[in-house]
């Protein structure tokens, strides 16, 4: 009988988990698509400088939480748990360092677009370097949208949370 229990409390752990993992997955996804869909279409509220301000600020709000999403993933492993987060940082280093800086050229771009909203919001005449931000903005948003999902579908990984055998592996090889 304590073989059959065992059993089942693994089966509600991993019922439990897959409630979780589905759940975190639904919003980060979500962030990511409200993300693409501001870069998509926010120039089609150019003329409204109240609406460029809305979307932008949703936009940084929902690289926030996508952040913050993100990190919670990772606090909620075992590894993490039991102090190994060195490993933790290891395997996800890369997606960490482009979510801070699209981060970064996200809300510096919003700034200067909003401050240097002219009275003629119609005609592009930016600066060059405000172009070239925006042209690496551009650029540099597919390999966040890109590694971000990735490192999120590799999150649910369930060795992370109670394979101890692939933690001991892993920990060998170091």
């Amino acid at each position: 009988t304590s073989f059959h229990e065992l059993g089942k409390r693994n089966e509600n752990m991993i019922k439990l988990s897959l409630k979780r993992f589905a759940t975190v997955m639904f919003f980060q996804i979500l962030f990511l698509g409200i993300d693409l869909g501001i870069n998509s279409f926010s120039y089609l509220a150019r003329g409204q400088q109240m609406g460029v301000i809305f979307l932008f600020s949703a936009q940084d709000v929902c690289l926030m939480l996508s952040f913050t999403a993100f990190i919670f993933s990772l606090y909620s492993t075992y590894l993490y748990q039991a102090g190994m987060a060195n490993l933790l940082l290891e395997k996800f280093r890369t997606p960490l360092i482009i979510s801070i800086t699209y981060f970064f050229l996200s809300i510096t771009l919003h700034l200067w677009q909003v401050l240097g909203h002219s009275d003629a919001p119609y005609q592009f005449q930016w600066p060059k370097a405000l172009t070239a931000l925006f042209i690496i903005h551009r650029l540099f948003s597919p390999i966040y949208y890109y590694l971000y999902k990735k490192s999120a579908l590799k999150m649910s990984d369930p060795r992370f949370y109670e394979n101890l055998d692939w933690i001991a592996s892993q920990l060998s090889i170091k």
